[in-house]
This record gives structure tokens, C-alpha cells and sequence, in this order.
């Protein structure tokens, strides 16, 4: 399935919601294919694995038909069904199974199917010659080939789950769906025709789900079984380690700052709107200094650092764009984060419980607050800045892209979400029966892809537009400004 473009999301309120959620509603985990199905039909997949599509399906076939006459009541080809049978139905149709193919096929259901809970099972599928390994690979390779539910193999098993549907009376199709399913065991899976028939069953399969009751005792016996039986296999993501050589270039970066520095001392000390602009631009070279300086190019807190160099871009510009509106737009800024800094001494000046080592430092806190103005004088708007937040911003400085393919990636870093979190503290287990899971990844396995590039560009626009306003010498601003990695 080709994912939608974002255009064809409804946005409401808020929220994306995507047009297959718009005419769908979300199936339980007991009835959806990988958690809740797929261990119904496992013992159908194990046929065929073992036979081969064209003959296991004639195998099936066999079996299905016995199944029906031996149960007539019974609608879908569950095991757990099958499995609830009363003792003689049970052990005449297993009987009569090891007459169509070898009892070994289904032995590796046996290592959860076992002699305490599934006696019947159990007495006829046991294969002491297959050891607790070999049936947990027999499984576990069976599986890997079914959990996606459109893969070939998981619609044949569908197609027979279908079949016994139609069978059972539980379903009924139009003549010419007939036909085509009639057609599904005899053609192979390249034929051009299959493209119609393969959604076509997939579909219909579901549409009984909203009349089954999953049997969740079955499937949660199943899951805990194999999960417990079997070991993590862990599969990392390894992004090459960052080692370009940045040395010229922070050297290079910083006496392009430290030339700004002196511009500003020496020619204008007391500007705001200069002390502003080259404090965001400072603040946004000293985010990047980190970021080379320990080598976080790899890490999570680099895209902290991204972030943040985006935000101070956005609001350089925002700044400068909206100076003419405002009597003095650059006071606003410092009144604004200082008033935030007064809310957070606030709270700490009435907090009871305060360690003695936190790195919010009082007295120095209430020195900034009070440094120009004593802090009575200032109030404090917890809302944004201008009241625009920062996508709002950056569309006003035709910045939408760099907001909604960077900054929006990286808050996720931020703020903790979960994105983030599976990208860069979670590793991928490969094992089909631990439903390929995640584990926290406490041995640093994974690593992210280095953020150096990104670093580099959201700096080369800050140049851009300090250079606009303040005119760096030429020297300085084109080795610096040419440099790529």
C-alpha cells in the first residue's frame, strides 16, 4: 500500500487524520492478523511451508473438507476451535490428518501444545525425534514469513480460512468473486491476474471479524509460550560515526563572532536591537560550539542543539520583519524572557523543598531579573512570544519548510515523544514469536545519523543574515560561509 500524501489527510482541529481512518475503525489486537490471527492459522502455514504452495494448498484442501464434515457446526478453521472439540471428533479428525500428511508437520505446535493443557493434541502430534530447538525453528521460520498480513503466504492462509467460511455457510459471495477464488490455488502468485485477487481475499477475510469472538485465553497462551521459550534477537542501526574534521571551521566561526563582538563594543555599545541579534546569533554559535566541542554529532542531544540553532534563526528573522510594527520590538524580546525568569524565581523563592546543589542558581537568576530594571517592574506572559508560536513565525518568514521538516523532527527530541525515543533508546528484536518488540537500549547499540550537515546550514543562513545587516569582511565571511562536509 502506497502511503497517502499529507494532502490527503483531513486536518480537524488540530489532528491529521488519515483517509483510511476515515472510513475504518482500528481492528482489537485479538482480531488483528499479526497478534490475534495468525496463531489460529499457524498450523495452516505449517503445511504449506512444509509442502510447497500448489501441493500444500491440495493438502488443506483435504483437511478442510474432513474438518467440515467432522464439525459442521464449525465456522472458521481456528485451532483453538478445533482444539475445544469433544474427544472423539478431535481424535478421529487427528487420526485422520496423519493419513494426509506427516505427523511431524504440525509436532512443533506441540511445544506449546502440550500433554498438561492439550492432551488430545499432544497423544497425536508428539515427535520425540524433533528436540525443543528444532521445533522452535521450525516455528520461528514459519512465522517470519506470515506476520505481515499481505505477504503471499499469509493470503493463502486466508484464502483457505475464506474458503472454509464459504464452506461453513458462514459467508456468501457473488458468482463472479466465486470464480475468481476458484482460480487463486491454480495460478501463481506472478500472475497478473493475482493483483485483483489477493485484495480481493484479503478483504473478504475480514469481513466476518466483526461477528467472531477472538478466543483471547488461546492467543495469550500462544504469545506467552513462544515469547518465553525463545531469545531476544537483537537487530541495531549503525549510522557511520561522525569524523569530518571542523577544527578550521570553528576557528574560522569564531573569529567571525568574535569580529561581530568587536563591531559591536566599539561602534554602537549601547544598540538593543544589535545586542539582541548578535545575542541570538552568539547563543546559536555556542549550541553548535557544543555540539563540536563533545562531539554530539551522533547524539541525542545534537538535535537539541539543531533545534534550538532553528528556533534563534526564525526568530532573527521574525524579529527584524516585525521591528517596524512595534515601538521597540527588541525591548519586548528581553522584557519577555526576562519575565519568564522572574516566574521560575517566583516559584522557587515559595518553593519548601529546594536542594541545595540545583543548577538554577538563585541569587544569580534574581541578578539578571533585576539587572536593568528592578523586577516588580516586570510582568510575566506565559504565552508566546508576540503571540505567535514558532510555526506561525516561521511562516511569516516564509521558513515552513525548515520549521515542518527540522524543527518539528527534533522537538520530538525535546520534548521526549515517542519517536524519539524508539529511534534512539529502543533496539529492534528480530524474533517473530516476540512479535518483533523492542528493548531499551541500555548498551548504546544504536546510533542516530550525524547532525554536523544540518548544524552547518541553519549557521550558514545565520551568517547570511548577520552579514546582511552588519557586512562582515569578505576574508572571513566566504572561507566560513563555503565550508561543507
Amino acid at each position: 500500500m502506497q502511503p497517502s500524501k499529507l494532502s490527503d489527510h483531513i486536518f480537524k482541529k488540530g489532528k491529521f487524520t488519515t483517509p483510511l481512518n476515515t472510513i475504518m475503525t482500528q481492528l482489537d489486537d485479538e482480531k488483528s492478523w499479526t497478534y490475534g490471527r495468525l496463531p489460529e492459522y499457524l498450523w495452516i502455514g505449517l503445511v504449506l511451508k512444509k509442502y510447497g504452495r500448489r501441493a500444500g494448498l491440495a493438502k488443506i484442501y483435504e483437511i478442510i473438507v474432513l474438518l467440515h464434515n467432522l464439525a459442521p457446526n464449525l465456522l472458521v478453521p481456528r485451532i483453538s476451535d478445533i482444539l475445544s472439540l469433544e474427544y472423539p471428533v478431535q481424535a478421529s479428525f487427528y487420526e485422520k490428518i496423519n493419513t494426509i500428511i506427516s505427523k511431524s508437520i504440525l509436532a512443533p505446535l506441540t511445544l506449546f501444545l502440550t500433554q498438561s493443557k492439550y492432551s488430545v493434541f499432544a497423544e497425536f502430534f508428539s515427535d520425540p525425534s524433533l528436540t525443543i530447538n528444532q521445533r522452535q525453528n521450525i516455528i520461528l521460520e514459519t512465522m517470519k514469513n506470515l506476520m505481515d498480513h499481505q505477504t503471499h503466504e499469509s493470503t493463502d492462509i486466508r484464502f483457505v480460512v475464506l474458503y472454509f467460511e464459504l464452506m461453513s455457510g458462514r459467508l456468501r459471495i457473488q458468482q463472479e468473486q466465486g470464480d475468481l477464488l476458484l482460480e487463486y490455488p491454480i495460478l501463481n502468485h506472478t500472475d497478473e491476474k493475482m493483483r485483483m485477487i489477493r485484495p480481493m481475499i484479503r478483504s473478504m477475510e475480514m469481513m466476518s471479524l466483526e461477528f467472531e469472538k477472538a478466543n483471547t485465553e488461546y492467543i495469550a497462551h500462544f504469545w506467552k509460550g513462544m515469547s518465553s521459550m525463545t531469545d531476544c534477537t537483537l537487530y541495531t542501526i549503525n549510522f557511520e560515526n561522525e569524523e569530518a574534521d571542523v577544527s578550521l571551521y570553528s576557528e574560522q566561526l569564531h573569529e567571525v563572532f568574535l569580529y561581530l563582538s568587536q563591531l559591536f563594543t566599539s561602534v554602537n555599545p549601547l544598540d538593543e536591537k544589535t545586542k539582541v541579534i548578535l545575542g541570538i546569533g552568539t547563543y546559536s554559535y555556542k549550541r553548535f560550539k557544543e555540539v563540536i566541542d563533545h562531539k554530539l554529532f551522533n547524539s541525542i542531544s545534537g538535535r537539541s542543539c539543531v533545534r534550538g540553532m532553528i528556533e534563534n534563526y526564525i526568530m532573527l528573522k521574525y524579529l527584524i520583519k516585525k521591528e517596524s510594527e512595534h515601538q521597540n520590538i527588541w525591548r519586548e524580546y528581553q522584557y519577555y524572557g526576562l519575565g519568564l525568569y522572574k516566574l521560575v524565581l517566583a516559584r522557587h523563592r515559595e518553593c519548601s523543598d529546594i536542594k541545595p546543589n540545583c543548577h538554577f542558581d538563585e541569587d544569580y537568576i534574581e541578578a539578571l531579573v533585576n539587572e536593568f530594571i528592578i523586577e516588580e517592574s516586570i510582568d510575566m506572559d506565559t504565552r508566546y512570544f508576540d503571540q505567535q508560536n514558532i510555526r506561525l513565525k516561521a511562516e511569516a518568514v516564509n521558513e515552513k519548510e525548515l520549521y515542518g521538516l527540522y524543527y518539528d523532527y527534533d522537538s520530538s527530541f525535546e520534548h521526549g515523544l515517542w519517536g524519539a525515543i524508539r529511534e534512539s533508546s529502543l533496539v529492534k528484536c528480530h524474533n517473530p514469536a516476540h512479535q518483533y518488540h523492542c528493548v531499551p537500549d541500555v548498551e548504546d547499540h544504536n546510533n542516530l545519523k550525524s547532525v554536523l550537515p544540518d548544524c552547518i546550514m541553519i549557521m550558514r543562513k545565520t551568517l547570511e543574515l548577520l552579514n546582511e545587516l552588519y557586512g562582515i569582511p569578505s576574508l572571513l565571511y566566504e572561507e566560513v560561509i563555503k565550508f561543507e562536509v
